[in-house]
């Protein structure tokens, strides 16, 4: 699936929670691709790009709840759907709306590569 632009309407937390995930992400425009990063406090990680297109990083040794939970709170983030907040030790964290293209493709590879960004 190559997607180039995330839709212009805001997904209901509904359809955030309710949605199988292939479906979600496909009505969403996302593309999910496996992360090979080690890192055992790495859940999963979305980049949108200045063109709107999203790319979605999960890690493989998750479990099926816990992939499909982050994943669904990870869209709901970068849709600004309303959700109840993860539990500690979950965290999120955006990256300045500043960086240049340069600098999220960069992060993009680093996550593709399975470095830290």
């Amino acid at each position: 699936m190559q997607n180039t632009v995330a839709p212009s309407v805001k997904p209901s937390a509904a359809q955030i929670l309710d949605t199988p995930l292939p479906q979600l992400l496909d009505e969403l425009h996302v593309d999910i691709f496996d992360s090979s990063i080690p890192d055992a406090e790495f859940f999963g990680a979305v980049v949108q790009r200045k063109n709107g297109e999203l790319i979605l990083s999960m890690p493989t040794e998750r479990s099926e709840l816990e992939h499909d939970t982050v994943a669904r709170y990870l869209l709901a983030q970068v849709f600004d759907v309303d959700l109840p907040k993860l539990p500690a030790p979950f965290v999120t964290a955006r990256a300045d709306s500043g960086d240049s293209d340069a600098d999220m493709d960069e992060a993009l590879r680093r996550v593709r590569d399975g470095r830290s960004a």
